[in-house]
């Protein structure tokens, strides 16, 4: 999946309040004046920046460096607003570890290397693709149900790692239990993990969805994070 010769090796990293994976694609709102300056050079340079999870502050920690597991945002789009503020649409390309992050520029910098998922292509992690997708299927159903907005994905992905990091990106969890499936080493392990939250998210719905007549018009209304309805 990856190129190494075409892999770049300091990036600007955008931190967020979120866990961005591959094949994710996504719309944000530019409007500090640090990260329109990191949009005018990944513009004008034509590169991608990196996402990666802030990290909460803590008192023995105030300003904590973020997550050393990122993922590359491509740009493919940006329409810039009559208040010079910029909304763009991205892409999430390769996965990276930060290796030194640099606080030199007005924006954070990081040395990033390589970091693709391993086993994609296995015998296991192929067994385990159905199961998987078998899954994922009946809760975003259930999550249909659960909350009237529509999950559904008109098409399923192919190969085991696309499926690997839409689950991942679909499961109504926090962004530490995101980040930990971002962070796995290989596809079968983060199938594993995958599975168990998906059997206990598929419990979590049965509940809703047994004990709630009218879901969409309750208080479950809207149920999970708006970032998860794009799955695609």
């Amino acid at each position: 999946m990856n190129d190494s010769n075409n892999f770049p090796n300091r990036i600007p990293i955008f931190p967020l309040p979120m866990v961005f994976f591959p094949g994710q694609m996504r719309g944000l709102y530019i409007f500090e004046p640090r990260y329109k300056e990191l949009l005018q050079t990944c513009i004008h340079t034509g590169s991608p920046f990196g996402i990666v999870l802030e990290n909460r502050p803590s008192r023995e920690e105030p300003h904590p460096s973020p997550h050393a597991v990122g993922v590359l945002a491509h740009i493919f789009q940006v329409a810039r607003q009559p208040d010079d503020t910029f909304l763009i649409q991205i892409y999430g390309g390769e996965r990276f570890r930060v290796q030194q992050f640099h606080y030199d520029m007005p924006f954070l910098q990081a040395e990033i290397s390589s970091a693709p998922l391993g086993q994609t292509d296995t015998d296991l992690a192929h067994r385990m693709f159905d199961a998987v997708e078998d899954m994922l299927e009946a809760y975003l159903d259930a999550l249909t149900q659960a909350s009237g907005i529509d999950f559904q994905i008109p098409n399923m992905p192919e190969t085991p790692e696309q499926l690997g990091y839409l689950t991942a990106a679909a499961l109504q969890i926090n962004n530490d239990q995101k980040q930990k499936l971002l962070s796995k080493t290989t596809l079968p392990e983060l199938f594993q993990d995958e599975i168990a939250h998906l059997h206990s998210e598929l419990d979590l719905m049965d509940w809703i969805n047994a004990t709630i007549a009218t879901p969409a018009n309750n208080i479950f209304s809207g149920f999970g994070p708006e970032i998860a309805i794009s799955l695609n």
